[in-house]
């Protein structure tokens, strides 16, 4: 899987506080948010361009995804999570999951 800019806007002057990230072909619009302190680290929202909105939370157990892949395959299972995190994780948004 790769999490890259997509080619048709390398090109582009990005637009200020907007980021674009590229998972497996599919593109997110990808922007940080507000994260309580108790709930995580820090948070992101990804846009999907047909309007579907996933929310990515680095807590103190490892990242967390709201997406149904990472709810109902990977949450408790997978260190690694779902598609979302890994790809956070491979920019550096967010730190890999260490084992404890």
């Amino acid at each position: 899987m790769t999490f890259t800019l997509p080619r048709n806007l390398r090109s582009r002057k990005p637009q200020a506080g907007r980021l674009l990230l590229e998972i497996g072909g599919t593109r997110y619009s990808l922007r940080p948010v507000a994260c309580h302190a108790q709930i995580g680290k820090r948070a992101f929202r990804l846009l999907k361009d047909d309007g579907t909105v996933y929310d990515v939370v680095q807590t103190p157990y490892g990242a967390e995804c709201d997406c149904p892949d990472f709810i109902f395959r990977r949450d408790g299972l997978d260190p690694d999570g779902c598609k979302h995190v890994q790809a956070l994780v491979s920019v550096g948004m967010i730190p890999a999951h260490r084992a404890n």
